[in-house]
């Protein structure tokens, strides 16, 4: 006889609750998620499929009546909004109007506030920074230096973007479910899914590397300085000390960098060093965090683990127990 262990279901479906109904079945399944936002009026109706699994959300939901909700802490998230009817309105200083042409990229850590009107309804996904940071960085084999930035208003009609709702037709349908909430793999091959998706789909800044166009040729000096910046990894040279090595101006060699490399000097050594507390972190566990930090010239521990952290979208602490 084998025993089956019981997972919490992962997706919620309401046919048309009153919003204080819905919230309360919410709470139950994710815990209170918005437990300092003030609740929606209670004649607003709620209605559609919501999903969340480590990290990621995906719904197809709809809303009857207009109201606002406020968020007075921000949320590490971006949220990727695909319009169905009427018309979704974020206020983070700005706004950004959603409506059935168009899409939006929303970070949700600037978000102050949101108004749903003429009966809105939507598919959407929503994705911890984290997990955006960590998936680019494994697809480019590097770490991510620069915080990704998605387009925040695209044309729906674009295919690429059907593609994006069909998937989430796909993972809130019912036929979906018995695998979605009785199995153990496809919750996570979902996720993954969803976030290859976007990173595919939603232009952003690293689209054009993720599309791997054919390598520029570097010219020689900076090759010498790429060489001398990879087989020197712990040696925390200047920009003067590279051009000097490599026989060109500083400025000769910072515009090759950019140019060729597609960041600056200073950029590619702490992508490197990163690169190299990574692999050491991976493989050799009994190694502390601390003394990689210092093998590779960061004197600072804790601002170490915040690059890392911002590269990787993990801690050094959770790759070395990823190991384990």
């Amino acid at each position: 006889m084998f025993s089956t262990s019981t997972r919490q279901q992962i997706i919620l479906r309401s046919n048309d609750m009153r919003c204080d109904d819905f919230g309360a079945l919410f709470s139950k399944m994710f815990g209170n998620r918005y437990a300092d936002t003030p609740p929606p009026p209670g004649h607003i109706i709620i209605g559609g499929v919501y999903g969340r699994h480590e990290g990621v959300s995906f719904r197809r939901m709809h809303y009857r009546g207009d109201f606002s909700v406020a968020f007075p802490d921000p949320v590490d998230e971006i949220t990727f909004v695909i319009p169905t009817a009427g018309k979704i309105v974020f206020n983070h200083g700005a706004e950004s109007v959603g409506v059935a042409h168009v899409g939006l990229a929303i970070d949700k850590a600037d978000i102050r506030s949101m108004r749903f009107i003429d009966n809105h309804a939507q598919h959407g996904i929503s994705i911890k920074r984290g997990l955006l940071t960590e998936r680019l960085s494994t697809l480019l084999g590097k770490p991510i230096l620069q915080k990704v930035i998605f387009e925040p208003e695209v044309d729906l009609n674009a295919p690429a973007f059907q593609g994006i709702k069909a998937l989430i037709d796909l993972a809130t349908g019912t036929e979906f479910d018995l695998l979605i909430n009785a199995g153990t793999l496809m919750p996570s091959r979902l996720r993954e899914m969803l976030v290859d998706a976007v990173l595919e789909a939603w232009p952003h800044n690293f689209t054009q590397a993720l599309r791997r166009p054919a390598p520029q040729i570097a010219p020689r000096h900076v090759k010498l300085a790429i060489e001398y910046i990879q087989e020197h990894p712990d040696n925390l040279v200047s920009g003067t000390d590279l051009a000097r090595l490599s026989n060109v101006s500083q400025r000769a060699l910072q515009d090759g960098f950019r140019r060729f490399v597609g960041t600056s000097i200073v950029a590619y050594q702490r992508q490197v060093r990163l690169e190299r507390a990574y692999a050491a972190l991976v493989d050799d566990t009994s190694t502390s965090v601390t003394d990689v930090a210092l093998r590779y010239g960061f004197s600072n521990v804790g601002r170490f683990c915040q690059y890392f952290q911002n590269a990787y979208g993990i801690s050094p602490a959770d790759v070395k127990n990823r190991r384990r």
